[in-house]
């Protein structure tokens, strides 16, 4: 035991062990995660014993060591193996994440306890002790964690032993765990409440982007023929100069430098030193004369260029940022009428694919549409992308990102040609992080990231809908409450607040007409007005008489004589409630109000709407007779 205790105070602060590549590897399949084991094996150097999960993978084993936690022997090889059981179902990243705090969490706690603990006798004084731990001062300068950090400490503990709920040998002890011993639910209430809202992009500032990157799209579009000429060209040159015996006109021909460093370097972006050994002339002509940055970008895609397409896809899938510049062109399928695009990319922490569907009908496509052939179109991006970056392919310095849609060399000083790739995560390579920069800089946009744009399209979608539901499905999420809690932006916000108070308002009204004012049947742009059928440019300070300022206008009926009246003579339905008022309105003289009273008030009501029936054609007319409509007698 105290062999154990010293190898756990020893412990390193990064407990997961990978081999070179394994960082790399995506979300294992539950398949291959069930040959996982329990390694109990000594310390080959020290003798000191272990305790690590071992999960087989294509290239390296992933090695997750929970020695720390052998202080309780018995609660340790419990938690390992739930540990494993609940692997099989999340990502490389998640599963590195959950050791961290299992080890940080609950093996430093049992680090603290002086006796021996069995999992019989866990209760609730266990629990209130982790509790209690949790809560205490846990940064160096006695600040305790973050609510959300305790909560996912603790939650680390809950997968491990709900893994093992359904186990042969170890579902009795999880069930007693869970059920019996006052295991903490909800502990920190509000903990993911988020006090800041998530930051997005304007509609304005989004579609200033959209325009910006389908600008440089078109841009593109035009060097891409103009660079194939000039080395068509080049090419030409250069023969002429062989078959002459004469020296190529390097400094008057760009094309032929380009031609040349193509010919002579095919699969490799060539270097100072290269181009010194090959030629000192064409060195001399693209240094002094042309410079490496136009002869690069006639023959490759800088990443710089690759922005735009980024930018456009990543509004197309609202994907994660590390899901949008990770993907590949075999998870990109086009149907075969060419008129839907769908898109499956690798999310971290999802054990499934995120797809995107996007076709010709579908609503989004208003900033640009989706079919092939149409100028602009997602499958004419594509195949623009795939022409744009086919030589750049070629000389990839890491051939693993072969099958990458977004490739590129350095518009500057290093020769690595390759994808985005940084093992904290694609969107913050430096690649990708100089290049957008510069792009909202030549444009003057708002400063953004991939991230904001993923929240942009999920707000887009909510003033688009109205639905969380939708903005879930659009997001990819697969829980409403992530949607909610950490996709809501300040402006969804107080848009739902209007609309509860809007929907208040609109109840209150209905009440107080006794149901002569029902919004509920009403298209949108007619719900705030008094009478079926129009529309209101100011209801909550309409000037009829006995309306107060601030309240919503209930002067039913009375909208034909109203200057914040609007009218709409050419729909059909519209007419057709107009052409139902005047009877609402003769109803009143029906014992509801006195002769003398309708005739002073309604009259020119009347004679206002006799005008506008009068504006409306006879074919339009006809087809809103066809409508059965009855409105309640005005008062």
């Amino acid at each position: 035991m105290a062999q154990a205790k010293a190898r756990a105070a020893a412990a390193p602060e990064n407990v997961v062990q990978l081999l070179p590549e394994a960082a790399r590897l995506e979300s294992r399949t539950a398949s291959s995660v069930l040959h996982s084991r329990i390694d109990e094996t000594p310390d080959p150097e020290t003798a000191a014993p272990r305790l690590r999960v071992i999960i087989p993978g294509k290239k390296a084993p992933e090695i997750y060591d929970f020695t720390r936690l052998l202080v309780q022997p018995e609660l340790a090889r419990f938690l390992a193996e739930g540990f494993r059981h609940w692997a099989a179902s999340v990502g490389f990243k998640t599963r590195v994440t959950k050791c961290l705090k299992i080890n940080s969490g609950i093996g430093t706690f049992l680090a603290s306890r002086k006796r021996e603990i069995a999992l019989a006798s866990i209760d609730d004084t266990f629990w209130a002790s982790f509790i209690a731990w949790l809560n205490g001062p846990r940064h160096r300068n006695g600040e305790p964690w973050a609510q959300e950090t305790r909560a996912k400490t603790l939650n680390a503990i809950k997968n491990c032993i709900t893994a093992l709920l359904d186990h042969p040998v170890h579902g009795a002890v999880a069930t007693a765990l869970m059920n019996k011993s006052g295991f903490p639910h909800n502990s920190w209430p509000g903990r993911s409440r988020k006090s800041v809202p998530t930051a997005v992009l304007s509609p304005a500032e989004r579609h200033a982007m959209i325009i910006a990157a389908l600008g440089e799209i078109a841009v593109l579009r035009e060097r891409l023929g103009e660079r194939d000429a000039v080395l068509v060209t080049g090419r030409a040159l250069l023969e002429d100069a062989r078959t002459e015996g004469c020296a190529p006109p390097y400094r008057t021909e760009i094309g032929v430098c380009a031609a040349r460093m193509e010919e002579a370097f095919p699969d490799q972006l060539a270097k100072r030193s290269d181009l010194h050994t090959l030629d000192p002339a064409l060195l001399r002509a693209i240094e002094y004369k042309h410079g490496m940055l136009p002869i690069r970008r006639l023959l490759y895609a800088t990443f710089r260029d690759l922005v735009p397409f980024v930018l456009l896809i990543g509004v197309k899938t609202a994907f994660n940022p590390d899901t949008v510049l990770s993907l590949t062109w075999s998870r990109v399928k086009t149907s075969p009428d060419l008129r839907t695009v769908t898109f499956r990319g690798v999310k971290n922490r999802a054990a499934s694919l995120q797809v995107s569907i996007t076709d010709e009908d579908t609503s989004r496509d208003l900033d640009f549409p989706a079919e092939l052939g149409v100028p602009f179109a997602l499958a004419d991006l594509l195949d623009m992308l795939r022409q744009f970056t086919e030589r750049t392919r070629a000389i990839l310095t890491d051939p693993n990102h072969a099958d990458r849609l977004f490739i590129g060399i350095p518009a500057w000083g290093s020769y690595n040609v390759k994808s985005y790739d940084n093992k904290n995560g694609l969107s913050v390579d430096s690649a990708w992080k100089l290049s957008l920069q510069k792009f909202i800089e030549d444009h003057g946009l708002r400063s953004f990231n991939l991230k904001m744009l993923r929240y942009s399209e999920g707000e887009a979608e909510w003033r688009r809908t109205g639905d969380l539901l939708a903005v879930r499905d659009r997001l990819g999420h697969k829980s409403i409450a992530t949607t909610r809690t950490h996709y809501t932006s300040d402006g969804m916000r107080r848009e739902s607040q209007v609309r509860v108070a809007e929907t208040q308002a609109f109840y209150h009204r209905w009440a107080r007409t006794e149901g002569r004012i029902d919004p509920r049947n009403q298209p949108e742009r007619c719900r705030s007005a008094a009478t079926p059928g129009f529309g209101c440019l100011d209801p909550f300070d309409s000037p009829r008489p006995g309306q107060r300022k601030d309240r919503l206008c209930t002067a039913y009926g009375e909208c034909p004589d109203c200057p914040l009246a609007q009218a709409w003579p050419r729909d059909v339905q519209a007419v057709a409630y107009y052409l139902a008022l005047p009877k609402a309105i003769h109803e009143a003289r029906l014992g509801r109000i006195s002769p003398k009273h309708w005739d002073k008030k309604w009259s020119p009501i009347l004679i206002a709407h006799n005008l506008l029936l009068d504006a409306i054609s006879p074919e339009v007319r006809l087809h809103a007779a066809r409508f059965q409509i009855k409105l309640k007698p005005v008062g």
